[in-house]
């Protein structure tokens, strides 16, 4: 069982505080750090940030639906998929979202869908806490339909609650499976670090990271070796995956070959003393630069583990990705979903 003062979980206790600090429609300046002349190809030296959605339970998994102009993410605590566009604004794209009656869970664990990824045939990936499984839904004219079981198991037990998805050019699939489904909320405090979880229905004694083989459907366990996999992202040339490690005392950033799972520490600082936050969603940049959560607000670092850029942010993130153009940064929190605008 990890230990409870490492885990990453929602601060419950904070929600309502930080849901009272933007309003939908908000623009605000936030400021860049920069710590590699590199990084201005990318940023200036502020960014607009625009509050696209409020009233999030706990934001999760972004991703930019460019055939419908859609930005969808993940209300994990809700058990929906929220979306926004610029003609109809925020709402309800999926419910349920990740908790469907498929597999026994902790009922009052966080249950919903999390991690959020395209299929190359266009089908909506979605890592369900709930369900206990990677499930996949066929989008017909912007309407979602059905779920169907992607993977479910790893030599025949149950996985704990897949959280963080990407999808290689190819359709190999590498996907996170830490414990966060068994959480219990109403025993945890997340003020003092105390973090209890469930054990009764877990049947892996371990978080796995995997890769699901597009053209066989075998499903490998990559590495098992990190307590708190989380965001994950691909190197440009595929050799290298990087998972973030969501280890609140311990903020670090991994990295594994895609050919055997060997790898190790990617980067892990330095931080300022006073920046919050920890690892935990990224995407990776055209560039081959990776935008991640992280202390201190969205950092961008490099191929070869160099911080080029903070950008900061007045909540803790959770998540991001980019649109099409990448002419946006769409980021989820705790209490809302916004965008900043990115240099082109």
């Amino acid at each position: 069982m990890p230990h409870p003062s490492t885990i990453r979980a929602a601060p419950v206790a904070l929600l309502s505080l930080l849901a009272a600090s933007c309003s939908t429609g908000d623009s605000m300046m936030r400021p860049v750090q920069f710590h590699s002349p590199a990084a201005e190809a990318l940023l200036d030296s502020g960014v607009q940030m625009e509050i696209l959605v409020e009233d999030v339970q706990l934001g999760e998994g972004p991703i930019w639906l460019a055939d419908e102009q859609r930005f969808v993410f993940a209300d994990v605590l809700g058990n929906k998929l929220l979306s926004w566009t610029e003609a109809e604004g925020a709402g309800v794209y999926l419910e349920p979202s990740g908790s469907t009656g498929y597999a026994p869970v902790y009922e009052d664990g966080v249950l919903g869908a999390n991690g959020l990824a395209l299929a190359p045939d266009g089908a909506l990936i979605l890592c369900q806490h709930g369900d206990r499984r990677v499930a996949s839904l066929v989008r017909t004219d912007g309407v979602p339909g059905p779920f169907s079981t992607v993977v479910d198991r790893h030599q025949g037990k149950r996985f704990n609650s897949p959280n963080d998805l990407t999808v290689a050019p190819d359709g190999d699939l590498y996907f996170t499976d830490p414990p966060y489904g068994f959480l219990n909320l109403a025993e945890s405090d997340p003020s003092v670090a105390r973090m209890v979880f469930e054990e009764e229905l877990r049947e892996l004694p371990f978080c796995g990271i995997y890769r699901r083989d597009a053209q066989t459907g075998w499903t490998t366990l990559l590495n098992d070796s990190m307590d708190f996999p989380n965001g994950v992202g691909l190197s440009l040339d595929g050799r290298w995956l990087y998972v973030n490690s969501s280890n609140m005392a311990d903020p670090e950033m991994m990295r594994f070959s895609t050919a055997d799972g060997t790898g190790g520490l990617f980067y892990k600082g330095p931080f300022d003393e006073d920046a919050a936050g920890w690892f935990d969603g990224m995407k990776v940049h055209s560039s081959g630069n990776i935008f991640t959560t992280g202390p201190g607000g969205i950092l961008v670092i490099s191929p070869e583990g160099e911080k080029l850029a903070t950008i900061a942010i007045p909540d803790p993130a959770t998540n991001c990705c980019f649109d099409e153009d990448e002419e946006y940064l769409y980021i989820t929190t705790f209490a809302y979903a916004a965008r900043l605008k990115l240099k082109r």
